[in-house]
């Protein structure tokens, strides 16, 4: 948890900075979000009926565009443009800061387009991963709610669903510090993603996972408790997941940094005193 800790700690203290990157792409977010999928899930889910899940609305549930209508794709296409736009100019922003020192807007913006191919690429990566992994596990959960016996049923299916987010995590964890190692050294995409694995230790690379669970669970609740609670108050459910989706965005965004620069063993300027 510890570069989880160091990551709150830095988005609270900076909060205002990066914050205004983080709320459009999770706005976008949370309106390709399928609310009423969720609460049909979670609705049987209490109710001890979870053998009449039906696929599409575990998968709409489940998937990051859930292509539940036309309005979700474009929104959830939309929130990816977002992100990569307000990512590069995020990341640009936090690299600055750790190296130097300064906080500025000053120059962020013309580092857009050193930033944007790069996070274009591990935008689409993570996308395709999560999409793939989305039809995997709601393969399994439809397969493992159909089980007769109800207790082993619920069992089965909550244990599966979280090795199945360890599992997305610890493939994920081969690619999370690939993009702030391209952008700091410039190294080439294989090259840079050859590099991050060689100096990222195993017990680095188990910290980041546990922590991202720990977060990830707590995120996917939060989201399964507002659906079922909200699901009738559209605006209510969108502004807080866009909170929700803002405080992931700017977490995960500065867990990068903040572990890419302790596994490279950079000297981090924003936490160095100067007298």
């Amino acid at each position: 948890m510890k570069y989880t800790i160091q990551s709150g700690k830095y988005v609270a203290k900076n909060f205002y900075y990066i914050f205004p990157f983080a709320i459009l792409p999770a706005f976008f977010f949370s309106l390709s979000t399928d609310e009423k999928a969720i609460f049909t899930v979670v609705e049987k889910l209490l109710s001890a009926r979870i053998g009449v899940w039906s696929f599409k609305n575990l998968f709409r549930a489940i998937s990051f565009l859930n292509f539940a209508s036309l309005k979700s794709i474009a929104f959830g296409f939309i929130g990816v443009v977002a992100m990569v736009l307000c990512g590069a100019l995020m990341m640009a922003l936090l690299e600055k800061h750790m190296r130097i020192g300064k906080r500025t807007f000053n120059g962020v913006f013309s580092k857009l387009n050193d930033n944007l191919t790069s996070t274009i690429m591990y935008v689409l990566v993570l996308l395709a991963l999560y999409e793939v992994w989305a039809l995997i596990a709601t393969t399994g959960i439809f397969l493992l709610a159909r089980i007769p016996i109800k207790i082993l049923a619920y069992i089965l299916t909550c244990a599966f669903f979280v090795v199945m987010n360890a599992l997305l995590l610890w493939t994920v964890s081969f690619f999370y510090l690939w993009l702030p190692c391209m952008q700091i050294t410039g190294f080439r995409s294989l090259e840079a993603l050859v590099y991050v694995n060689r100096i990222a230790s195993a017990g680095s690379k188990l910290r980041i996972l546990i922590s991202q669970l720990v977060v990830l669970l707590f995120a996917e609740l939060t989201i399964c408790l507002c659906a079922y609670l909200l699901v009738a108050d559209f605006v209510a459910f969108t502004i807080v997941t866009t909170v929700l989706f803002s405080i992931m965005i700017m977490i995960y965004c500065v867990r990068m940094e903040v572990a890419y620069f302790d596994v490279d063993h950079l000297e981090r300027a924003d936490i160095k005193k100067y007298y």
